[in-house]
């Protein structure tokens, strides 16, 4: 399907990357980039880069494909359920729930209606986003959820993520209490940051094992988040300057990061960030028995940690 657009006055000598981000939020910035790759995306009939500069009064035309369904990792693991809850281990590259095009592919949907025996009412308790792996906690019922949140509310719940990141923390434990906001830095991008308008943020770590390759250093770390901010746990880690290896979206630079969305370079580690939530504790609502769930880590870290630790 082929649409158009007319360039407004407002967008002057801007990157057609960024005018199709803004102005279509219906594709995320990625997808932007892989239309422009494809060569789907014309300027004055003339097919457009994502670094060429568009103006008032160009015609954008766009060959969008098939609205089809984008792929997902459905290869998650129920590792925990009763009738009023479920604990599951979700792997990298997939949502939790829906979002632009991903309606279908996303774990609620996959729960809901393609699943068999199907989880009708599965509603999510926490959320963990698309590339970070680990335990996802499901409630059963409206009840079940109302009860889990309260839990959550009143910090009743430990949870345990494992990171891989750059370089070696100093001191080597601690805690980060820094406020996180939005940031506003790229055109059509969510991101977060520390920020003095943003709300109350606390991240404990822990320095578990370290590593030197090629005079590089890198750590693994136990992180303890004390608080549920979205991207809390990246956005701590970097403003300690420790950012998450394979992290695009807060280990890079701007520049960098808009290069990575336009030509999908391959990280030379691991291929998403290398966050896993390995374990959450809490007291049942409904039988108020403790439930320690725990969850190991996926094959890709488990590689990366590997070659980290292989003689260079």
């Amino acid at each position: 399907m082929r649409v158009s657009s007319k360039v407004p006055a407002q967008f002057k000598q801007t990157a057609v990357l960024d005018y199709l981000t803004t102005r279509f939020t219906y594709r995320s910035r990625e997808e932007w980039a892989d239309l422009l790759a494809e060569g789907r995306v014309r300027g004055n009939g003339r097919i457009l880069t994502p670094d060429d500069a568009i103006t008032q009064g160009d015609v954008i035309a766009c060959d969008l494909p098939d609205t089809t369904p984008p792929p997902a990792n459905f290869d998650y693991q129920i590792i925990y359920e009763d009738e009023w809850l479920l604990g599951i281990n979700k792997p990298a590259d997939l949502r939790v729930h829906a979002k632009r095009r991903y309606a279908q592919a996303n774990l609620i949907y996959h729960l809901r209606r393609l699943r068999q025996p199907p989880y009708p009412e599965a509603t999510l308790i926490n959320r963990l986003d698309k590339d970070t792996s680990g335990i996802i906690l499901i409630a059963r019922d409206g009840e079940t959820l109302r009860l889990m949140q309260q839990l959550f509310r009143e910090k009743a719940v430990a949870k345990e993520y494992l990171a891989v990141v750059h370089g070696v923390p100093d001191p080597p434990a601690g805690t980060i209490d820094q406020p996180i906001g939005r940031m506003d830095s790229l055109p059509g991008v969510y991101r977060y940051g520390v920020t003095a308008e943003g709300k109350t943020a606390v991240t404990r770590y822990e320095t578990k094992q370290t590593f030197t390759i090629r005079n590089t250093q890198y750590a693994i770390l136990k992180l303890q988040p004390q608080t549920g901010r979205t991207h809390q746990l990246r956005v701590h880690l970097t403003a300690l300057g420790h950012p998450i290896v394979g992290d695009r979206l807060y280990a890079m630079s701007d520049a960098a990061y808009l290069d990575w969305c336009a030509h999908k370079t391959p990280h030379p580690l691991i291929q998403r960030q290398a966050l896993h939530s390995a374990a959450v504790q809490f007291i049942h609502p409904r039988t108020q028995q403790p439930l320690c769930l725990t969850a190991p880590l996926p094959a890709d870290i488990q590689s990366l940690i590997s070659d980290l630790q292989s003689p260079q």
